[in-house]
């Protein structure tokens, strides 16, 4: 049964005439009386008394109206999810980069305004935790934007974040090419997503480098870098972590950048606390953008 039909329905009671339930439902008064037309076939009985210059709904039509409304009310229930008193745990992945800026900022923020979500955080890579949340494993998780869109997943961007080099915070140079060449490179992990893209553009730019270490931590290369251990290409964070590393940040290419954002699978019974955490996700970083 057509939950627009239903809709319709109601309106149709609400307003008392096929023109305000048009009004309400944003469609002409010819297209609600096409879809009662319809419904009335659906169930195989009249609901309007259609006698009179104006339908009215019948006894059948009136006794139909409250549980049209159950089944909407149960409908928006389903699309809305759980409340976020009804689960008062989520699960989440987070890749290393969220880890000392997003995700802290996240639990501070919660801990003030919903105390009673609490979340369980996994890290991890951005392809391991998406297929966990894929399988059901995690409820949501802050990752790389994957390459392919899947139907059953749903994406919302939390951060734009541009992949910057660093070097050690007494380097003078500004050169980026000529700092990639002459100093050792420790590299973002390759298993990562953001550390194929690294490659893949120090190989569009000619670039080759002399790799000193391989990292799939950001405080971890942050640490090594400012020990003058060599520079890295790394994201900027979106949330800067309290106490950050001392380490100077060279801009690149401006169209070299990690699209992160938080997915879950449409079909979560917790998609109202999700969709709660993504909009303070999305809020944190946009306020952090704008200092």
């Amino acid at each position: 049964m057509s939950i627009r039909r239903l809709q319709t329905l109601v309106a149709f009671a609400d307003t008392g005439s096929f023109a305000g339930a048009a009004e309400r439902v944003h469609l002409t008064a010819a297209a609600v009386g096409q879809q009662m037309k319809a419904l009335e076939e659906e169930i195989g009985q009249p609901l309007f008394d259609r006698d009179s210059r104006a339908p009215t709904l019948n006894a059948r039509g009136q006794a139909m109206v409250p549980r049209a409304r159950k089944l909407l009310r149960d409908y928006q229930a389903l699309i809305a999810g759980l409340e976020v008193e009804e689960v008062p745990e989520l699960t989440i992945g987070a890749v290393s980069t969220a880890m000392t800026g997003l995700i802290p900022e996240t639990l501070l923020a919660l801990r003030q305004s919903e105390p009673r979500l609490h979340l369980r955080i996994v890290p991890g890579l951005s392809a391991d935790l998406l297929g966990q949340v894929d399988r059901g494993s995690l409820d949501a998780a802050v990752i790389s934007q994957p390459r392919r869109e899947a139907p059953h997943l749903a994406w919302q961007t939390v951060a734009v974040e541009p992949l910057v080099l660093v070097t050690p915070a007494g380097l003078e140079d500004s050169d980026p090419v000529r700092i990639l060449k002459e100093f050792p490179f420790i590299r973002f992990s390759r298993n990562a997503w953001v550390g194929e893209q690294i490659d893949n553009w120090l190989l569009g730019q000619g670039i080759t480098v002399r790799e000193s270490m391989e990292l799939a931590s950001l405080e971890a290369i942050h640490t090594m870098v400012s020990a003058d251990l060599g520079v890295s290409i790394v994201p900027e964070h979106c949330i800067p972590p309290r106490r950050p590393m001392p380490v100077r940040r060279i801009p690149l290419d401006d169209e070299l950048v990690r699209v992160l954002g938080l997915v879950w699978r449409r079909d979560s019974m917790a998609y109202g606390a999700i969709a709660l955490l993504a909009e303070l996700f999305t809020s944190l970083a946009s306020t952090e953008n704008k200092r």
